[in-house]
């Protein structure tokens, strides 16, 4: 898994709000460090650099007990983008 950046809040409507390095792609699934599934890449937003990243959270997840991991790392699928096609022989 690679690293997509750190939870900065929740939003009002329960949505994660993450600062990153990098931009990720749309749709991507994004990880607790524990590799439990948090929810899914939805909106990218603010300076490229440095851009905000907004995560619809999975139904599961509870979002009084987001608000407690403020901080914490979060990881996306190691393979995103394009898949390179093997060629025949």
């Amino acid at each position: 898994m690679r690293v997509l950046g750190k939870i900065s809040h929740i939003s009002k409507r329960g949505n994660i709000i993450a600062r990153s390095k990098n931009t990720p792609p749309f749709k991507a699934k994004v990880f607790t460090s524990k590799g439990q599934l948090l929810g899914k890449v939805h909106d990218i937003f603010g300076p490229t650099k440095m851009p905000y990243i907004l995560i619809k959270p999975i139904r599961a997840i509870n979002s009084k007990n987001i608000e407690n991991r403020v901080g914490e790392s979060l990881y996306i699928e190691r393979e995103w983008g394009r898949k390179k096609r093997k060629r025949k022989k």
